[in-house]
């Protein structure tokens, strides 16, 4: 049987960030039930924690697997208190990227939630934050530029949207590295793009 989590190892922050990992192999697995329960469990434990660095990373990462488990509401209440955590911290650390893709995984749950206005707002600042923070062609700076490009086209701001993926695509020439699956995407949004304006057109 499998093992989730010795409950006397580590204290509640530890067991938490346990529990999420243990979550999101079983849902990964397609065991849906058992997932919700201990994300539930993880979510509780949280709830009585003060706010510290690593609680903001357990909160960031719990929030995707509620958000993959359809729990919406959960998962931006999470999003929000690790984004609000992490914006307490000095900026020039490892802790700039994590405050990025908080935003960027609080506006998709947004944007799930038909909420793209406040998507909007939150994309356009973590846009201009990880410019200054990460650099132009930092491969979340890109991310971030990509997933505004889609919220953009999923409410037909579609040519606001093509430049951002243009842009995009652009600076990912001269970015350090190979991100081979962020170019793949980039690309592939803009094609998806384009042929959408062609069937409007035609």
């Amino acid at each position: 049987m499998h093992q989730v989590l010795d409950p006397a190892s580590g204290g509640p922050t530890e067991q938490a960030g346990a529990l999420q990992r243990t979550a999101a192999t079983l849902h990964a697995r397609r065991r849906c039930a058992e997932a919700e329960a201990l994300a539930g469990r993880a979510v509780a434990l949280l709830a009585g924690e003060p706010d510290a660095v690593e609680v903001a990373r357990i909160c960031h990462a719990l929030a995707g697997t509620l958000d993959d488990l359809g729990d919406r509401a959960s998962a931006e209440t999470l999003y929000r208190r690790a984004g609000a955590i992490f914006s307490t911290l000095p900026t020039g650390s490892t802790d700039d990227v994590m405050r990025i893709r908080c935003a960027r995984g609080l506006a998709a749950n947004l944007r799930l939630q038909q909420r793209a206005k406040e998507a909007d707002a939150i994309l356009v600042s973590a846009l201009g934050l990880a410019e200054q923070l990460l650099g132009p062609s930092d491969t979340d700076t890109l991310a971030t530029m990509t997933a505004l490009g889609r919220l953009w086209e999923g409410i037909g701001r579609l040519e606001e949207a093509e430049d951002l993926y243009r842009q995009a695509l652009a600076r990912s020439e001269s970015a350090p590295g190979d991100d081979l699956d962020g170019v793949a995407g980039m690309s592939a949004a803009l094609a998806g793009l384009l042929e959408r304006r062609a069937a409007i057109t035609a």
